[in-house]
C-alpha cells in the first residue's frame, strides 16, 4: 500500500524546514519572509482569537493585529517554530480577552451566574467528540467560553487562567465548574433532540 501525502501538508513541512530562513528574513523585514511567516501562523492565531471572541470579524482583526505586533517587535520572534506558535497564540488570546472586556464591560462575578441544573445523568452515559465540545463551547457566554477554552484546549492551570483574566483562582475554578455543567447540559439536551 502506497502512502499518498497531502500536498498542503508537504508544503507546510517544507516551510517548517525553512523556518530558520523565514525567521531571519522577518527580522530583516523581508516582505516575502513576512508573508511566509504570516501563512505559517495565521490559522492558529485566528482560531485562538475566535475561540474567545466568537465573532469572525473581530477574530480576524485580532489575528491581523497579532501578526503586525510580531513584525513590529522583532524581539518577540523565536527561532523555534513551536515556541513561536505558542507565543503568537498567547498574544492573540490576551488581545481577545481584552477585546471581550472592552466590548461588554466583561465582569467575572460568581454571584451573577446561576447554577447549572442537575441533569441526573451519569457522566459516562454520553461520549462527545472534540468537535461537538468545541461547537458547544462557542455557544456559551463569554465568561464560560473563555475559561473553558483556556482550560480544555490551551491546558492552562487555574492559576494561569486567574492571572490572565485578573480574577481569583477560586473564581476561575467555580466558573469552570459551572461552565462544564452548562456545557454538559447543553450537549445532553442537544443529543436527546437528535
Amino acid at each position: 500500500m502506497h502512502n499518498v501525502a497531502n500536498p498542503e501538508l508537504l508544503r507546510y513541512r517544507n516551510r517548517m524546514s525553512d523556518y530558520g530562513n523565514i525567521i531571519r528574513g522577518v527580522r530583516e523585514r523581508n516582505p516575502q519572509s513576512q508573508m511566509m511567516f504570516y501563512d505559517l501562523f495565521i490559522r492558529s492565531v485566528y482560531r485562538s482569537a475566535y475561540s474567545i471572541v466568537g465573532n469572525e470579524n473581530e477574530a480576524e482583526e485580532i489575528a491581523q493585529d497579532t501578526m503586525l505586533k510580531a513584525f513590529d517587535r522583532i524581539d518577540l520572534l523565536n527561532d523555534d517554530a513551536g515556541d513561536m506558535e505558542r507565543i503568537m497564540r498567547r498574544i492573540a488570546l490576551n488581545a481577545a480577552i481584552d477585546a471581550t472586556r472592552r466590548r461588554k464591560n466583561f465582569i467575572f462575578s460568581c454571584e451573577d451566574i446561576p447554577d447549572a441544573e442537575d441533569t441526573g445523568i451519569a457522566d459516562d452515559e454520553y461520549d462527545f467528540s472534540i468537535e461537538e465540545i468545541k461547537e458547544a463551547v462557542a455557544i456559551l457566554s463569554d465568561t464560560y467560553r473563555g475559561i473553558l477554552y483556556l482550560r480544555l484546549f490551551e491546558n492552562m492551570s487555574f492559576a494561569e487562567i486567574a492571572d490572565m483574566l485578573k480574577i481569583n483562582c477560586s473564581t476561575a475554578r467555580v466558573q469552570y465548574t459551572r461552565g462544564i455543567a452548562k456545557l454538559r447540559d447543553f450537549l445532553i439536551k442537544k443529543r436527546s433532540y437528535v
